[in-house]
């Protein structure tokens, strides 16, 4: 089996970075008395990567929050679809996505599908697009971020910005 990747499709290409961790997390959010699935991932220094980027020596990072007024571990099952179009929802406490990768940057478009379970595990295919990684004017096409791959339950994966 291949070793999975976050892989940024950018308006020159194809970049990949193997994945160091992924971890998910649903707990309530006290404050903002709702539930939050929070999904991480971290990856290392990219195996393919175009000019402009291989001097920046990018160790990518990636979280995406669903933030529900009630959202029960049931509904974490194979074939759910869960989607967080903006990365800053003011009425789910702000910033519900962070990509990181020389700045911090919301993703918009964000989809999630769980694949599959096994335990405390989850498959999760996470979908989602971002300003390019190495132009933040806005002058290029926005990134596509992906990456799919298994998400272990660890406790102290929580939302990192607000």
């Amino acid at each position: 089996m291949k070793s999975p990747e976050l892989i940024l499709d950018r308006f020159c290409g194809r970049e990949t970075y193997p994945i160091k961790s992924a971890t998910w997390n649903l707990y309530t959010d006290d404050e903002l008395q709702m539930s939050n699935l929070c999904l991480s991932v971290d990856a290392g220094p990219g195996k393919i990567l175009h000019e402009d980027t291989k001097s920046l020596n990018a160790e990518p990072s990636w979280e995406v929050n669903i933030v529900e007024k009630n959202l029960p571990l049931s509904a974490l099952a194979a074939g759910a679809v869960f989607r967080v179009p903006e990365g800053y929802d003011e009425a789910r406490g702000g910033h519900v996505t962070n990509f990181y990768y020389c700045e911090h940057e919301g993703s918009d478009q964000n989809i999630v599908e769980i694949l599959a379970i096994d335990g405390e595990r989850l498959l999760v295919r996470l979908q989602g697009e971002t300003v390019d990684v190495n132009f933040y004017d806005g002058s290029k096409p926005a990134t596509k971020v992906s990456v799919e791959t298994w998400f272990v339950r660890e406790q102290r994966t929580t939302r990192s910005m607000q």
